[in-house]
């Protein structure tokens, strides 16, 4: 596929797809495996469009409005991609029209990957417990208190993973910036934007893509 001057080239976009496609399978948050592009120095990206590569078309908006909400507070404008095509997330033809269209200078893209399993180790304990009695004789009822051995055992929760990636669209159109999250948390609304809000879009910020916050 050509590539178009200083615009994101189809080898790039379709590179990003089918990473996504293979690992998506589809405890407390931690943001990992960041990495940015050394050499990209271009100027804070002021338009953007965001992608966020979901079967499910709720959820696809969910992290597509988070994302464009927590960078309009920055002063980037940004464009969810269901706006332009609601029924699906675009393909790499669509994408690059929407670039000449509308001036992208980067693209936000999401993506939920496989889940994982977190495992740990609950020690044993004991705990003392009341049972009520009844004397056999008189009829009269009593408390007696007895130790009840809790034993050692290990617990498994559901690890949900995301990945989400910044393109460039400038010369060679290229990826700047990546960075993984992993959650046992409920994955809902409030968890989407928050997350957003205070972790990925700050982040991604101090590496010098995004503008910073404004002062208040």
């Amino acid at each position: 596929m050509r590539s178009f001057g200083n615009r994101i080239s189809r080898g790039a976009w379709l590179l990003m797809v089918a990473l996504a496609a293979v690992l998506s399978g589809c405890a407390a948050s931690s943001l990992n495996n960041m990495w940015r592009e050394p050499t990209y120095d271009a100027p804070d990206m002021k338009n953007v469009l965001v992608v966020a590569l979901r079967p499910d078309p709720v959820r696809r908006r969910l992290w597509e409005d988070a994302f464009v909400r927590a960078l309009k507070s920055r002063g980037t404008n940004a464009t969810p991609s269901y706006s332009m095509w609601a029924n699906a997330a675009p393909d790499t033809q669509q994408v690059i029209e929407a670039i000449r269209a509308n001036g992208y200078d980067g693209v936000v893209v999401n993506s939920r990957l496989a889940d994982g399993v977190e495992t740990s180790w609950v020690p044993g304990y004991s705990r003392r417990e009341a049972v009520t009695r009844q004397n056999p004789w008189t009829g009269a009822y009593y408390t007696a208190w007895h130790d009840v051995e809790v034993p050692a055992r290990t617990e498994t929760q559901t690890v949900a993973n995301f990945q989400t990636d910044v393109w460039s669209t400038g010369p060679g159109g290229r990826m700047v910036w990546s960075g993984s999250d992993r959650t046992t948390n409920n994955v809902d609304a409030d968890f989407i934007n928050n997350r957003v809000l205070k972790v990925w879009v700050p982040e991604i910020a101090k590496s010098g893509i995004f503008p910073p916050a404004p002062k208040k």
